[in-house]
């Protein structure tokens, strides 16, 4: 009895462990594209390397943070229970594949409806809408904390992107209509 116990323990260990750097190795090479997208961009024009630069450099310490959480974690041996998957915050490692389904549908759903927003109402409404909307539901924030957020990304924009940057954007379909409308 006393040996399955401890044989049980040794397998749940291993798992973690293996676990553990099979996600540390993912950040280590998401670190290495990120740093070579960084130093890449380096090369560019400030309008054309400016995004890269930025995303490459919140991916570098994005990850970097995850990594030493992980380790934490691994270290005070909290690791075996349920946790986080790197990129999707909402989705729990070990749910029911039905679960999981409907989850990755909705990741793709989310960034179908992004892409549209873009398309129908330009990046200046779709970004701050669905940052909002994702601080909402999937950050379980409250409202004026996701204002906050979704203003200042709106804020980013418009500061780094349409003042120091002059990028040019796409003309949003809805506003083309009622353009031609009127």
């Amino acid at each position: 009895m006393m040996h399955d116990a401890e044989h049980s323990r040794t397998q749940a260990r291993t798992a973690v462990l293996s676990t553990y750097f099979v996600e540390a190795t993912i950040c280590v090479v998401l670190i290495v594209v990120f740093v070579f997208m960084f130093v890449h961009a380096l090369e560019w024009s400030l309008e054309a390397g400016l995004f890269p630069r930025i995303v490459s450099g919140f991916g570098v310490a994005s990850v970097s943070i995850y990594l030493c959480q992980l380790t934490w974690h691994r270290i005070r041996n909290s690791a075996a229970g349920a946790r986080r998957i790197l990129d999707i915050p909402w989705t729990k490692v070990g749910g029911d594949q039905t679960k999981l389904k409907k989850q990755a549908f909705g990741i793709v759903a989310w960034a179908v409806a992004f892409w549209l927003g873009v398309v129908l109402v330009g990046f200046h409404v779709a970004a701050p809408a669905y940052l909002f909307s994702q601080l909402i539901i999937y950050g379980e924030v409250r409202v004026w904390i996701a204002a906050v957020g979704a203003g200042l990304g709106l804020l980013l924009i418009d500061v780094v992107y349409d003042r120091l940057a002059g990028t040019t954007w796409n003309d949003p379909v809805l506003f083309d209509l009622v353009k031609a409308l009127f």
